[in-house]
């Protein structure tokens, strides 16, 4: 079996895109991040929603007291505006790299291997420098069902 037997298209962000862009292919996708492409088309890295939500909406402090935390933060004024602002932000503050990817022809087995080394849930197929589309842990679980046809 191979990747391409899985793949979710979706679209890619840009240098003139900003985060809301960029959450709205990933929600018509169904897929948690989606390809950043260069000015000539290239995918060079990526934006998840995990990055942004770590990056923008989290400060560190509160992430390492996580499991102390009560449900009354005096620290966290105005959410709504902080969420604003986040989405509003370009995309290019919230990068991530290296952008791991497979060619379409890979083997599916290789790619719940990539997944689990990087204990990730997604991983971007890429042909001969042209995005295809995204492979998620749960593609691939659905994909097991469809092969045992018991649902």
């Amino acid at each position: 079996m191979k990747l391409s037997e899985i793949i979710i298209p979706s679209g890619v962000v840009t240098d003139e895109m900003n985060v809301r862009d960029a959450f709205r292919l990933c929600i018509e996708a169904n897929v948690p991040a989606v390809p950043y492409v260069d000015a000539n088309g290239v995918p060079t890295g990526y934006i998840s929603y995990e990055g942004v939500m770590h990056r923008g909406c989290l400060p560190n402090y509160i992430v390492d007291m996580a499991t102390v935390l009560g449900n009354q933060l005096s620290c966290v004024t105005d959410a709504e505006a902080r969420i604003r602002e986040v989405l509003e932000s370009p995309v290019t503050g919230y990068i991530d790299q290296p952008l791991r990817s497979l060619s379409s022809d890979s083997l599916l087995i290789k790619g719940l291997a990539i997944l689990e080394k990087f204990g990730s849930s997604y991983l971007f197929v890429i042909d001969d420098g042209e995005y295809r589309g995204v492979v998620t842990s749960q593609a691939i679980a659905r994909h097991m069902l469809d092969i045992d046809g018991q649902d």
